[in-house]
């Protein structure tokens, strides 16, 4: 399905994506977009714009897409890096509510960091929603994503035995694995996040000491949740917990 839009306009054209689509029929060549650029994803449609202008095609019709990641993203990483959810908030929800649903890393990660930032600025309803919107644009992500998103939710709500009987699996078999992907790595550290909370709020401090710091040292490929975990490892510093 495709569908026309007004075109944009604007004084410098963007810089050409490479953008595949899927082949029209069984034993086709796959077709590649020539000086194309994605301008945004609505709904479920893939808004890219060539020459005359805008043209949406069905995310299901796109079969790779090569995007460099837009500076609201960039920015919005180096607040997370600082622990400065708040200034991150802005930019990396202006590049979920644009791009979500796009098959890059960048949209991808924008998505699922969104919950853990509402999170992490104490926003739980805004959180839920955050977390639901991912499971919607990227159901392709697996079950695990869906069920770290209901932890974290649940470990906000102090619903620690619920938390832990979804992340104990999760952390577990991280400890087994070799070889883990970036995806695998975020999801991974978010688990050992939550198992901290739940020790912490047990009052079960070394232990929650000791699950913050894999979440930093070793499965920190999802840089929001390092930036809370880090925070949480300072303050139990100050309480006179040690680093294992």
């Amino acid at each position: 399905m495709l569908a026309a839009a007004p075109r944009a306009h604007s004084q410098t054209a963007p810089a050409a994506d490479y953008i595949v689509l899927k082949p029209a029929q069984t034993g086709a060549q796959p077709r590649v977009l020539q000086n194309a650029t994605v301008t945004g994803v609505i709904g479920s449609r893939v808004m890219i714009q060539e020459g005359a202008g805008n043209i949406g095609y069905d995310l299901n019709l796109i079969q790779e897409v090569k995007k460099a990641a837009p500076a609201e993203y960039v920015n919005g990483m180096r607040f997370i890096e600082a622990g400065d959810m708040n200034g991150a908030l802005p930019l990396i929800k202006a590049v979920a509510d644009k791009f979500k649903g796009l098959p890059v890393q960048w949209a991808q990660e924008s998505t699922a960091m969104l919950g853990n930032i509402y999170l992490g600025i104490g926003k739980l309803s805004e959180a839920e929603m955050a977390f639901n919107d991912f499971k919607k644009a990227y159901a392709g992500a697996g079950s695990t994503a869906t069920a770290i998103g209901e932890a974290r939710i649940a470990a906000a709500k102090k619903r620690f035995d619920a938390a832990k009987s979804i992340a104990a699996p999760i952390a577990q078999d991280a400890l087994t694995k070799k070889n883990i992907s970036r995806a695998e790595s975020q999801l991974y550290g978010q688990a050992f996040f939550i198992l901290g909370q739940a020790a912490e709020g047990e009052n079960k401090l070394p232990e929650a000491m000791e699950q913050y710091c894999r979440v930093v040292a070793v499965f920190y490929q999802d840089r929001s949740v390092v930036a809370e975990a880090q925070k949480r490892i300072d303050d139990l510093r100050q309480k006179g917990i040690t680093t294992p």
